[in-house]
């Protein structure tokens, strides 16, 4: 059976996983490798409309079966239309489908930051953004809206800087949470390109149904 390849792209979220990863040993989002190779490239203050984003982080030399991308937060300004915003990060997605031959692109749900370190209304363009990315992602074929549970009540799982997730030696429940959203996302969707596969290994304290059952509220703001 052929291992699938698994790139995961975004901004410093995506660099910290990285870090996280390396420290706790979860460097492939804790998935067997001998059914899913994962690849990070996660740039701090990345920005849809840099030319690094284009010409380095989606230039592949090799290209994967998925692709995770994490978006869109650096974009958000006081005048910032989000349905624009949406329409730009699907356009991403749309160039990996149809440009470089990705078969399965997620595109995950943009996250909250606290007041103090954010835009006035960035959490308003957070939510307008997210609605907008699942209303347009649903009638194409290979792209996916992916909601994050657990980061919308409030603003436990955030660092004292507002906008990094908390991820330290004696707190890294939301950084674990956040690798555990992407690798249930990779798993659901990579469905489609492969039989049915016999059950990924759980993670600690993990239960079989947040696996089997994770599909019917993902995509349920919260």
């Amino acid at each position: 059976m052929r291992i699938l390849n698994v790139c995961v792209i975004g901004h410093s979220h995506i660099r910290r996983l990285i870090d996280c990863g390396m420290q706790t040993e979860t460097d492939n989002l804790n998935l067997d490798p001998e059914v899913f190779k994962v690849s990070f490239r996660g740039k701090g203050g990345l920005r849809l409309n840099k030319r690094v984003f284009r010409s380095e982080i989606l230039h592949f030399d090799s290209i994967p079966d998925v692709v995770f991308l994490q978006i869109g937060e650096n974009d958000i300004c006081e005048n910032t239309n989000s349905e624009k915003l949406a329409r730009d990060i699907i356009s991403v997605g749309q160039y990996l489908r149809d440009g470089v031959g990705v078969k399965v692109v997620i595109i995950g749900q943009l996250i909250r930051r606290m007041q103090f370190a954010s835009c006035q209304n960035f959490n308003v363009f957070v939510v307008q953004t997210n609605e907008h990315l699942k209303r347009f992602a649903e009638p194409l074929g290979g792209i996916y809206f992916w909601g994050h549970r657990g980061f919308w009540k409030d603003f436990h799982y955030l660092g004292p800087d507002g906008v990094h997730l908390l991820c330290t030696p004696a707190e890294d429940q939301p950084m674990r949470k956040f690798r555990r959203s992407i690798r249930n996302a990779v798993i659901l969707h990579s469905k489609v390109l492969r039989p049915p596969l016999c059950h990924p290994k759980r993670e600690p304290g993990e239960m079989m149904w947040q696996l089997e059952d994770y599909h019917q509220q993902h995509h349920q703001l919260k």
